[in-house]
């Protein structure tokens, strides 16, 4: 009986989010002004609700995904690493066919681990964007990659920008010791996408496909723009307040388009401990791996009206109230994934504006518009959220004032005791 009251309360609370969804949700995306957002939201174990606004978009259109990427690359790390072929704590010089050293700090290894994690110490090759957009968005937006960089392999590159007889190497690529700190890095992960393929045996397409995307049903992802050229939405640049088109854009091939249900499939699959359906992407002691923090902000950092960021992990961020995710940006796409495990909630929002080739007021105005989308999901699926933040910071704000009045007692204290001996002193 308990069992059947509990199925039906589950299935009204499915009922009430899609009602809810579908009555606020349009209306924020159409106060906006991107030309199209893709939004997946999923609520007990499945994918509840699926919707796609704007010109010339359906939930089959096809997006990228940006950095939220790092995330399904970190998990075929992992992936190899449970199979015993990967050391997370070992030199990844040992499985790569060049070395790869901090320049200042030689004698401590480079690892998996520190690269997921951000604290390996790399920062940015010089013309890193450029190689990566292969020069797509030269000479209007930015300087083009050089001539002797642009057609190179991955591994030409890396090894051009990694080894210091390489045409593409600096040591202030490497900005602080290894595992010391947290820095993002934007040139980490195309290491570790190289080193999937190294460690595999296979191209790191073909081992994404066999080993994530086609078990996980994610029939609108890959990374070439060209297989998807008749549902490939446009992407936009936003200059002068106006949603400038940009050319489709590949990546040199490494880059992953996507859909919103896709990512929602592979999002399921980190809220149930690495199981989707028959098939376990991740064990679950290597999900609670790329969740748990190596590095927690002390104080939490929050970027426009994003959710405040209290950690990352490996590969995958820590939010406050509970939740996990990764968010992208790129030229002419916007990402965002966030899934609450305890909860059993989560949401993909995809758009095709951006402003990184425009001016910084302009990258506040495209971050609003998915931002906003966010509060709204996040008002429906999480609606005590902000309570529990106010919650948060009324209680830091008694801890400080306690001290504060805790300190004032203490110097009244130490000054009357001053005072007494002075006075016994004299006497």
């Amino acid at each position: 009986m308990i069992s059947a009251a509990c199925t039906i309360l589950l299935a009204k609370d499915a009922e009430w989010i899609v009602d809810e969804l579908e009555a606020d949700i349009p209306p924020v995306v159409a106060d906006g002004n991107s030309p199209s957002i893709q939004v997946a939201v999923v609520h007990q174990g499945r994918i509840a609700w699926s919707e796609a606004f704007g010109e010339d978009s359906s939930v089959d259109h096809v997006y990228m995904n940006a950095s939220v990427q790092k995330t399904f690359t970190a998990v075929a790390i992992l992936q190899l690493v449970e199979r015993g072929l990967l050391d997370l704590d070992a030199d990844v010089s040992q499985y790569v066919p060049f070395g790869i050293q901090h320049p200042d700090f030689p004698e401590i290894p480079i690892t998996a681990r520190m690269l997921l994690a951000h604290r390996s110490g790399l920062d940015e090759f010089p013309h890193q964007f450029g190689w990566d957009t292969e020069s797509a968005f030269s000479p209007r937006y930015r300087p083009p990659c050089p001539p002797h960089l642009l057609n190179l392999s991955t591994e030409a590159f890396l090894i051009a920008s990694l080894t210091p007889e390489g045409s593409n190497y600096t040591p202030g690529s490497w900005i602080s010791e290894p595992d010391q700190e947290y820095h993002y890095s934007i040139s980490a992960y195309p290491f570790l996408r190289y080193l999937i393929g190294q460690v595999s045996g296979q191209s790191y397409d073909a081992y994404m496909h066999e080993n994530v995307f086609i078990p996980l049903g994610m029939t609108g992802s890959g990374f070439s723009a060209d297989a998807f050229a008749e549902r490939h939405v446009l992407p936009y640049t936003r200059i002068g307040g106006e949603n400038v088109e940009l050319p489709i854009w590949n990546g040199q091939g490494w880059m992953m388009h996507t859909t919103a249900e896709d990512m929602a499939r592979f999002m399921l699959a980190l809220m149930n401990q690495g199981r989707y359906g028959d098939f376990d992407l991740l064990q679950p002691g290597m999900v609670e791996l790329l969740q748990q923090s190596t590095t927690i902000f002390v104080e939490d950092f929050q970027e426009g009206g994003d959710l405040p960021l209290t950690g990352h992990g490996l590969g995958l961020f820590s939010f406050r109230g509970g939740w996990f995710g990764n968010g992208g940006s790129a030229p002419g796409f916007q990402c965002l994934l966030r899934f609450h495990p305890s909860r059993g909630v989560g949401y993909v929002i995809l758009s095709n504006v951006n402003a990184i080739l425009g001016s910084g007021w302009e990258l506040d105005s495209v971050r609003s518009d998915i931002y906003t989308v966010q509060d709204a999901l996040l008002s429906i699926l999480d609606p005590t959220l902000k309570l529990r933040g106010q919650e948060r910071r009324i209680l830091l704000l008694i801890a400080t004032v306690s001290t504060f009045l805790i300190m004032v007692l203490w110097i009244r204290l130490s000054l009357k005791r001053r005072a007494r001996q002075k006075e016994e002193n004299a006497a």
